[in-house]
């Protein structure tokens, strides 16, 4: 659902008092009163707080309430997904992307097709992946393009790196290789792992800046529009009016009916302002395609294939056809840890989509579904009851459903596996930095909740009231002489007048009542 993408998005961008009388009585430890004010704020009287504290190392219980009541996941179903890929493929390995030539190069010219093969690697060069990071513009103020449609402070990825760089450096090593001309086409191969409908669109093994274009607008008369990536790929036309500075900015990129590589920029930007906005293209392939074809221009290699034209799939030669000496380049993503903590800070649901594909390959599957069974694994190996874990992709879209208990559970074990500290790295840190960086940055606990958010939301299309079916938090406490506590804290059923006020409010709410365990825990 439309809405409901939008509202879980929300929350992770704005950078019930029945669980303190009836519902007490089936808690467990001495809950902090700040903890027991926030509970008990008017928008809460028709919540439950369910949640579940335990020391991380010995598994004592400090806090408990209904542990073993399922409730929605939202996005903290990352960490099942981080921690899976984790164990099975290993923080530390790279991926990598190769590109070949269908036929040997002679005197300078490839006489057939070159085939970029894709890897799964999301980062693509892109973000300072060309170094080895994976870089965002999630931080207190601001927050990553992937949300720019829905969040005014969404920043274009030309700010943390070139999203061209991997594509350049690829071409760049093409031509190091002696090649000046290719006579056939080039084509992106995406046969390791089918596409994968997820809530942000289709997922495929090829990435190129997200597969978005960016599109930022300024204010004046007229407004005016710079793209990132620059590409031939799409032409862009302003159809934006600038409004007086006290208006609220609103913006959509389509394509024109009769001819899709043109995008229309429309809606309104207040004065003295400019924001992104993005396109999501609709093949990755293609976009790939014709962003390859400039990148080996700009390195000096001519492509016989015109660049603004579908990839050809059904050229694609077999596997085997990719020999080692028929290599002409290859790029290494970051590490899998990097990655990880890009999608538990950011809350990047195609990327986590993407690593349940990884898991599914591994299984020797194209269906990216069969990732699904590698967690269910993971997690019976854990301990978990498995019963009490509902995921049907790896973002934790809807009805993505588990316990707190089970959670907890798993975020403990995690933390005690050898790749346990890049998982506990990779999580968001109260005040400090991911979806919690907005929230707690003058608490005594800033800097010791590292958890991942989840949320899922739906709008009551008569009044616009918004109801929160979920927030959560997953992960770790850190007390103040270094004991280190594993929990899962969640809250279903509150309501707010409006949607970025109240998903503000429950983002907060969430973060202080972590925030008083830590305090009152540590006391």
């Amino acid at each position: 659902m439309k809405t409901l993408r939008s509202a879980v998005l929300l929350t992770v961008l704005a950078v019930a008092a029945a669980a303190c009388s009836d519902s007490d009585s089936g808690s467990s430890g001495n809950v902090p009163d700040a903890a027991r004010e926030i509970m008990a704020k008017p928008n809460y009287s028709t919540a439950r707080w369910i949640y579940y504290v335990v020391d991380a190392e010995s598994g004592e219980v400090l806090l408990e309430n209904r542990p073993d009541e399922m409730i929605y996941t939202g996005s903290t179903a990352k960490n099942f997904t981080v921690g899976s890929v984790y164990e099975t493929l290993g923080p530390e390995t790279t991926l990598t992307t190769p590109i070949y030539a269908t036929a040997p190069v002679a005197d300078g010219v490839v006489p057939g097709d070159v085939v970029l093969v894709a890897s799964g690697d999301f980062v693509l060069g892109g973000r300072g992946g060309i170094e080895g990071k994976v870089e965002h513009t999630f931080y207190q103020d601001t927050v990553d393009h992937v949300y720019a449609n829905i969040a005014p402070n969404a920043r274009p990825t030309s700010d943390v790196g070139d999203p061209l760089a991997g594509l350049n450096d690829l071409a760049q090593q093409v031509k190091a290789s002696g090649v000046n001309r290719i006579d056939g086409d080039v084509l992106i191969d995406t046969r390791l792992f089918e596409t994968y409908s997820g809530g942000d669109g289709g997922v495929t093994p090829i990435f190129v800046n997200d597969n978005l274009l960016d599109v930022t607008v300024t204010a004046g008369s007229p407004a005016t529009i710079v793209v990132s990536p620059q590409t031939s790929a799409y032409s862009v036309v302003s159809q934006v009016d600038t409004v007086a500075a006290d208006e609220d900015s609103s913006l959509s990129v389509e394509p024109d009916p009769t001819d899709p590589t043109k995008l229309i920029v429309s809606g309104s930007i207040a004065e003295g302002k400019s924001q992104l906005t993005t396109y999501q293209v609709p093949d990755p392939a293609d976009w790939a395609r014709v962003l390859l074809i400039e990148a080996l221009g700009r390195a000096g290699v001519s492509v016989g294939a015109p660049p603004n034209r579908p990839n050809n799939e059904g050229a694609l030669p077999a596997p085997a056809a990719f020999t080692d000496d028929r290599k002409l380049a290859s790029l290494q993503s970051p590490p899998l840890s990097a990655m990880g903590a890009m999608i538990l800070e950011t809350s990047y649901n195609a990327g986590a989509n993407d690593f349940l594909c990884l898991l599914a390959v591994e299984r020797g599957s194209t269906d990216c579904a069969a990732g699904l069974e590698t967690i269910y694994d993971l997690a019976g190996k854990a301990g978990l009851d498995t019963t009490a874990v509902f995921l049907t992709d790896g973002q934790g879209g809807d009805p993505a459903s588990t316990t707190p208990r089970q959670m907890t559970k798993w975020v403990q074990w995690a933390k005690a596996q050898p790749w346990g500290q890049a998982f506990f790295d990779g999580q968001p840190v109260l005040g400090e930095s991911g979806s919690l960086a907005p929230y707690g940055g003058d608490s005594p606990a800033k800097g010791k909740v590292a958890a991942k958010a989840g949320t899922g939301v739906a709008l009551n299309p008569v009044n616009g009231r918004l109801l929160s079916n979920v927030q959560s938090l997953a992960g770790y406490i850190t007390l103040d002489d270094g004991t280190l506590l594993a929990f899962d804290l969640a809250m279903g059923g509150a309501t707010f007048d409006e949607l970025y006020d109240g998903l503000v409010q429950a983002g907060g709410d969430l973060a202080g009542v972590a925030a008083a365990f830590q305090e009152g825990l540590g006391s």
